[in-house]
């Protein structure tokens, strides 16, 4: 029964996903960036399509060098990213991916805390500083990204209650956030306004279908009404 139990528990710990959002390189050219890692692969971001059951390298940094391991792809999303699974793995291999989730799980542990975390993410400063005035003015705890892959640190990171999202930001837009967000079990149900000049109703459409619980356009709509609307949002989603 021991036994048993030791192998369920090798299985869990092998199958246990930790947020980890890390720029990576893919066979030593093609620069991605991780969303969440476990003792057995990655879920990595990637534009670029891959075979199912293709090998690649990837490697990562820890603790100021470079570390390479071999990868089976076991699936691909176009245009959002790819699951892999380490293969090939040696002793010392092992001992690093263990050690990078211990250091991963303390670095993510936080304390309880009351209030609310709202992450705004938005290239335009001006624009930016004006909302988030609005959001403290209501008593929100705000922090700051000015695109998608420093949006994407922070939500591994912080214990967030809302994210305010631009879409038309250089790198990783709002539509691939959202799109991670959604399909990633920790984070899929963090409630999204997404705030932005582009308002057609294809876009609008296009968001909601994502899963975006709100979508406000920056024309027309105060950064004061906007923090209403994220109270609304809040007190809607955790009856608060």
């Amino acid at each position: 029964m021991n036994k048993m139990n030791n192998e369920d528990e090798k299985e869990r710990r092998k199958c246990e996903r930790f947020s980890f959002v890390e720029d990576i390189v893919l066979n030593g050219t093609t620069m991605s960036t991780t969303m969440d890692i476990s003792e057995g692969g990655f879920y990595i971001s990637s534009l670029q399509s891959y075979e199912k059951n293709s090998v690649i390298d990837v490697s990562i940094p820890f603790k100021g060098e470079k570390v390479t391991f071999k990868a089976q792809v076991q699936y691909c999303q176009p245009g959002i990213g790819i699951g892999v699974i380490f293969i090939d793995l040696n002793d010392k291999q092992k001992a690093k991916i263990k050690e990078l989730i211990e250091s991963i799980t303390k670095k993510t542990a936080q304390p309880e805390r009351e209030g609310k975390n709202i992450l705004l993410v938005d290239d335009n400063n001006t624009t930016r500083q004006a909302i988030k005035s609005a959001l403290c003015k209501e008593g929100f705890s705000v922090i700051e990204a000015t695109d998608g892959i420093e949006a994407m640190k922070f939500i591994a990171e912080k214990n967030l209650d809302l994210l305010i999202l631009d879409l038309y930001m250089k790198g990783m837009d709002g539509f691939k956030v959202l799109s991670l967000l959604k399909i990633h079990p920790k984070w899929k149900e963090l409630p999204v306004i997404v705030c932005s000049g582009h308002d057609t109703q294809k876009v609008k459409d296009k968001v909601m279908n994502a899963g975006a619980d709100e979508f406000i356009s920056k024309r027309g709509t105060s950064p004061a009404k906007l923090a209403l609307s994220a109270k609304a949002v809040l007190q809607k989603r955790y009856q608060t």
